[in-house]
């Protein structure tokens, strides 16, 4: 009888982990709430809503908190770092708060989301925090506040930093509004999530470096690539080989995660990462930094002479499709592979301030976009057949008309345009994504 029990369990495990595996973005996508404690009239209640992840790996959220009169919403970056956990960014950018600021006590809240199965088959999510005694950080004081309020901030900090806060999920709608997106891009992010800016690399070999700094504390750290544990629970500190690792074509995720917070500070590790001719480093002592749970690296890598790197192109004269206004200008036309491709924008010229909006298929990726010397990327997701990508000068610059250049990458394909747009005129590419069902 006892073997039979086992072997019940053993496969309802097996059924939770591949189930998971095979539906993760599903899984974490949606909304989930926590009230604490369930039916008081001062009760905590907290709504977490998560978006579809890019690249199954980056989730931004917005997180609602209420307690009485308070009321507060944030936005949020949660990174996966497993099947079984999201991380959770270091700042918790308000929207709103009423009728006073928790300022970055929000810090307290962190680690992971763990994620898990109650007795009656909900799906849950877990506060598992990184307990520190000091953040790094200067805390509110709270001083300006009247007593009544105080007693509510003070009730809140304790609440952040240590109840168990487990979410229930309602629904699996993805969280989506103007604000989704830009969480994933640090040019038009409202704060620092994590996501350092992109690095663009022509070569896919790398290697990971250890300072070997004993001073670090015994901080334990894991390194994870699209998804693939690199690095798992080691000590940085200690004198180690370099890791060596390749990256996949196209974007490419790599995540230092933070495993403890040793003795009175936050995680103090950092790594070195060189590629051919280019090195940068990950490092939690950088003030942005300070008690964060990860930090995000978004490596492109685009360049493969032993493939063919050119875009077919295609005819874009499709029936049903609209027909060019007098004020637009089309500029290209190309056929992309993938779902997911990358605006790579910039000025060859001088930085004369020029900004752009760019829509696709109507709906607004960016506006007010400023051009600058260097590029700048945007992911973009197209849909199956006919897309329509518009740029739109917001204004001339200092140099009349605003010019700039855009590379489209699609994994190893890239091709530039010229873009060149008055107030009069926009420029368009028309995109066909050549979609195959698997």
């Amino acid at each position: 009888m006892l073997m039979n029990k086992n072997i019940f369990i053993l496969f309802f495990s097996f059924l939770f982990v591949t189930g998971s595996s095979f539906g993760q973005a599903d899984d974490y996508a949606g909304t989930w709430q926590m009230k604490i404690p369930a039916g008081s009239t001062s009760s905590i209640t907290m709504e977490l809503q998560i978006a579809s992840p890019e690249r199954n790996l980056l989730y931004p959220a917005q997180l609602k908190l209420q307690a009485d009169s308070f009321t507060a919403v944030y936005e949020v970056l949660l990174v996966k770092k497993n099947l079984r956990q999201l991380g959770i960014s270091r700042n918790k950018f308000p929207r709103s708060t009423e009728p006073f600021s928790l300022g970055d006590w929000t810090v307290a809240l962190n680690g992971t989301l763990d994620f898990s199965k109650d007795l009656k088959g909900e799906w849950l999510l877990t506060v598992n925090r990184l307990p520190a005694k000091n953040y790094g950080t200067v805390l509110p004081d709270f001083m300006n506040l009247n007593e009544g309020q105080k007693k509510m901030a003070a009730k809140l900090c304790s609440f952040l930093k240590g109840e168990e806060i487990v979410f229930k999920k309602t629904n699996s709608i993805p969280w989506q509004n103007e604000y989704t997106d830009k969480i994933l891009m640090p040019q038009l992010s409202p704060a620092y999530f994590g996501i350092k800016d992109s690095i663009h690399l022509q070569t896919r070999d790398a290697v990971i470096k250890f300072p070997g700094n004993r001073k670090s504390g015994n901080d334990i750290i894991s390194v994870v690539l699209n998804g693939r544990t690199i690095l798992d629970q080691v000590d940085p500190g200690k004198k180690r080989e370099p890791e060596e690792f390749l990256l996949d074509t196209g974007l490419n995720v790599l995540t230092l995660f933070a495993d403890n917070f040793k003795k009175s500070l936050p995680n103090k590790a950092k790594i070195n990462i060189e590629f051919a001719g280019k090195k940068f480093k990950l490092d939690f002592t950088n003030r942005e930094d300070i008690a964060a749970t990860f930090i995000v690296a978004k490596l492109y890598f685009d360049k493969d002479k032993n493939d063919d790197t050119k875009f077919q192109n295609y005819n874009p004269n499709i029936p049903g499709e609209k027909i060019l206004d007098r004020n637009e200008k089309l500029i290209g036309n190309i056929i992309a592979s993938s779902q997911q491709i990358t605006l790579a924008l910039w000025d060859d010229a001088v930085e004369d301030g020029d900004s752009v909006s760019i829509n696709i298929n109507g709906k607004w990726i960016v506006q007010g976009f400023p051009v600058k010397k260097n590029p700048q990327f945007i992911n973009v997701k197209l849909d199956p057949g006919p897309n329509t990508i518009t740029f739109v000068a917001d204004n001339l610059g200092s140099i009349p008309p605003n010019t700039s250049i855009l590379e489209i990458i699609d994994g190893k394909k890239r091709k530039s345009f010229n873009i060149e747009t008055n107030l009069f005129q926009n420029n368009l590419v028309k995109i066909f994504y050549d979609y195959k069902p698997e």
